[in-house]
């Protein structure tokens, strides 16, 4: 069997997983790497320069491995320093961003918009509302939600919602957190509203700079590291009918665990997917 390309999601904990989740719905024939950085989270209550630090680390670790590209399947990390990254390494760097376009294009006047508290801070993030004509943005920052819903991955109990979410109607709700996405549907009834997030659009980004959808190939103007033009490889190997491969790349084992238990298998079809873990030596 050929070589599979690879792809390496990274986040602070399960919150990538529905990044994940949707990678695996519109491919197959990858292998993914999924580092959960749990030593570091939640990087909501970090500084730039700390949640930068975390992420190079991770990309590296990406780079030994061999992958072809790279998914910071997590807000704030991209907020903080996905252009940076971007400038420092050769292969492809998504970012995931608040689905606040399409909460806008849907027709949504009066969002709610979920977010971290270092989200929230961001340069980025301020210019990505500016860019939106004809809403009205409430910006919330809930400083728990993450780690709460860290814990609901790990234990299964969710939170209650009326402890971190602010009262209020709104007609869209924008979920600018990855680990907020693994609550989705009881945010949506919580509010009575739709619920947006970036997970399927970071999953199209993705594909269509390893050529995977018939886009025009990634050029040095979309990546400005080294001679990059396309992955070439990832747009010949990949393979529909292949099964996926995921990886986990956590330090802990029984974390690993949790995971995969908990998580992984009420999210994703199993049968698209054959899933290992990596030993916690290989850090």
């Amino acid at each position: 069997m050929k070589d599979l390309p690879r792809v390496g999601i990274m986040d602070s904990g399960a919150g990538g997983l529905g990044v994940l989740s949707e990678c695996l719905k519109l491919a197959g024939g990858v292998r993914y790497y999924y580092f959960a950085d749990g030593e570091n989270a939640p990087y909501g209550s970090k500084s730039e320069g700390e949640i930068a630090s975390f992420v190079r680390a991770g990309l590296q670790m990406f780079v030994r491995l061999g992958a072809d590209a790279a998914v910071l399947a997590c807000n704030t990390a991209t907020a903080a320093c996905v252009e940076e990254m971007r400038q420092n390494f050769a292969f492809p760097v998504v970012g995931t961003e608040p689905a606040v376009h399409p909460a806008a294009a849907a027709g949504c006047k009066n969002v709610l918009v979920l977010v971290t508290p270092r989200t929230a801070k961001t340069a980025r993030f301020r210019a990505l509302l500016a860019r939106e004509r004809g809403c009205v943005f409430t910006v919330f920052a809930p400083p728990l939600l993450a780690s709460a819903m860290e814990e609901f991955a790990a234990e299964g109990t969710l939170p209650t919602l009326s402890d971190h979410l602010p009262k209020g109607e709104f007609d869209g709700v924008v979920l600018g957190c990855t680990h907020y996405t693994l609550a989705k549907g009881e945010i949506a009834r919580f509010y009575g509203a739709p619920v947006f997030d970036g997970n399927y659009g970071t999953a199209q980004r993705l594909f269509s700079l390893m050529g995977r959808d018939g886009c025009p190939p990634i050029g040095k103007f979309s990546h400005q590291k080294g001679a990059l033009t396309t992955n070439k490889r990832s747009a010949s190997n990949c393979d529909i009918q292949t099964k996926n491969e995921v990886i986990f790349l956590n330090s802990s084992k029984k974390r690993s665990k949790l995971y995969t238990e908990q998580m992984f298998f009420l999210r994703l079809m199993p049968k698209n997917v054959r899933i290992s873990q990596m030993d916690e030596n290989f850090f």
